[in-house]
C-alpha cells in the first residue's frame, strides 16, 4: 500500500508531468532548541525541552518529507507535553495529523504541494518539519532517539518531487538525564554540611 503523503503528491506530479532523479538525496537532523545541537543534558522532572525535526535538502533540492522520531530508550516517569508539524514559508502545508503512538511521534510533516503553492528548499536550505516538547523526565540516564520514515505517511521528496526517503541520512539525538537527589538524601546532605561548619567554628576559637 502507497503511503498517503505520497499518493496524494504523486497523482499531483503525474498530472503536472513532473519526473526527477530518484538519487537526489536529503538529511533529516534533530536539534533541540536550547543548544541546537543533537545532544543536551538535563536535570529528572525538567519541563519544556524542546526537540526540533530538522529537513536539509540535498542537491536534487526538497518539496517537503514527512518523518517520525522513535523514543522508545526512554524509561519511567517520562511523557511528552505535546508536539506538532510545523508547515509554513518555502513548505506551507501539512497533511493528516501528527500522533503519538506511545513509542514514536508521527507524521512530523510540511511540504510545498501542488507545485506552484511554496517554493520548495533548494540544497542546503533547511526547514523545521515540526517539534516536540518533552515533560516529566526521569529517571537518570543517557537516551538515544531515532529519525526515520517508518509511518504510514512518511517519506521524503525531492524538488521534481521524486521519493529520495531511500538516499536520505536519518541522524539520532542524545538526552543526557541527571537524577535530582530525594528529599531524604539532600535533609542529610544538609545536616553534615552543618555539622562540618560547627566543627570548623569550634577549631577556631580553640586557637
Amino acid at each position: 500500500m502507497r503511503k498517503l503523503f505520497i499518493g496524494l503528491f504523486g497523482g499531483l506530479v503525474a498530472l503536472a508531468g513532473v519526473a526527477g532523479s530518484a538519487g537526489a538525496s536529503a538529511t533529516i537532523d534533530l536539534l533541540w532548541a536550547v543548544s541546537g545541537t543533537s545532544t543536551t543534558s538535563v536535570l529528572a522532572s525538567s519541563t519544556g525541552i524542546v526537540l526540533n525535526v530538522v529537513l536539509v535538502a540535498g542537491a536534487g533540492g526538497s518539496r517537503g518529507a514527512g518523518v517520525s522520531v522513535d523514543y522508545t530508550t526512554l524509561v519511567a516517569d517520562f511523557s511528552i507535553a505535546g508536539f506538532s508539524s510545523t508547515p509554513g514559508g518555502d513548505l506551507p502545508l501539512s497533511f493528516g495529523s501528527t500522533s503519538d503512538t506511545l513509542s514514536r511521534i508521527e507524521n512530523l510533516n510540511s511540504a510545498a504541494i501542488p507545485p506552484g503553492l511554496g517554493d520548495g528548499l533548494t540544497a542546503g536550505q533547511s526547514h523545521i518539519l515540526g517539534t516536540i516538547t518533552f515533560d516529566s523526565i526521569g529517571p537518570g540516564g543517557s537516551f538515544t532517539l531515532l529519525s526515520d520514515a517508518n509511518g504510514f505517511t512518511d517519506d521524503v521528496l525531492n524538488l521534481a518531487g521524486a521519493v529520495i526517503t531511500g538516499t536520505t541520512t536519518f541522524n539520532s539525538s542524545t538526552m543526557n538525564v541527571s537524577p535530582v537527589p530525594e528529599p531524604g538524601t539532600l535533609s542529610l546532605l544538609g545536616m553534615g554540611l552543618g555539622g562540618l561548619y560547627v566543627v570548623g567554628r569550634r577549631s577556631r576559637r580553640k586557637r
